[in-house]
């Protein structure tokens, strides 16, 4: 039998949870499930694989993801466990590096799409936390009052990963300009 573990982790930063995986391979634990808020790993060879993590395009579009996936196994890659939309993959560190994105323009698009994900939810969560703290509706109730305040508090911690985003985003544009992928 297999010898497995379980990690609890939350995090904002995509690229930071990508090189925690990425740090565990090399620790020789390998990445087979991910939910939300964990990680479930098995034991391996040390840095056996590189892994990427990905946001795929659109809800419930699973005609073009089929089709992505299948192009990444042809290239060798494997899909590793997938969590709504996020997926993991990964590809033997032997046969060399392994990026998703290549050029500025698909990073771009890539971010673009967590960034409208990301500020829907903050949007979303802002305005239900300020019609109910100032009972736009009228409902005097602790309840709606509470719930106000748990949407706001649900809103800023939307708030770092959107900045990190849009710096990210603009890195990107900026050596598009100079670099003209």
């Amino acid at each position: 039998m297999t010898e497995k573990l379980t990690k609890i982790r939350f995090f904002i930063d995509y690229e930071k949870e990508e090189q925690w995986v990425n740090d565990m391979s090399q620790q020789g634990w390998h990445l087979v499930k991910l939910g939300f808020g964990y990680f479930i790993f098995e034991k391996g060879l040390p840095g056996e694989y590189i892994y990427r993590n990905e946001m795929l395009a659109g809800f419930r579009k699973k005609d073009n993801s089929k089709e992505y996936i299948e192009f990444l196994k042809d290239t060798g890659v494997e899909l590793v466990t997938k969590y709504m939309t996020w997926v993991y993959f990964r590809k033997k560190t032997e046969e060399g590096p392994f990026e998703l994105y290549t050029d500025f323009t698909s990073k771009i698009q890539y971010i673009n799409r967590i960034l409208y994900l990301f500020l829907l939810l903050f949007l979303v969560n802002f305005y239900f936390g300020i019609t109910n703290v100032f009972n736009v509706f009228n409902h005097n109730s602790n309840v709606t009052y509470t719930i106000g305040i748990f949407n706001l508090l649900v809103s800023l911690i939307f708030v770092y990963p959107l900045f990190l985003l849009f710096k990210r985003r603009n890195d990107l544009k900026s050596k598009l300009t100079i670099f003209h992928d």
